[in-house]
């Protein structure tokens, strides 16, 4: 994993781990809203 700087390899992976995160938040709220909506159906 040493193919490019080491310092800007490590800020990339810092930048794609936060928008995994975020990717992750975004799809856990939409998920517990749709649990939501189909409590209220029922």
């Amino acid at each position: 994993m040493n193919l490019t700087n080491p310092a800007v390899t490590e800020g990339v992976n810092i930048f794609v781990n936060i928008i995994i995160i975020l990717a992750a938040f975004a799809h856990a709220l939409m998920f517990v809203n749709a649990r939501k909506e189909s409590q209220k159906k029922n």
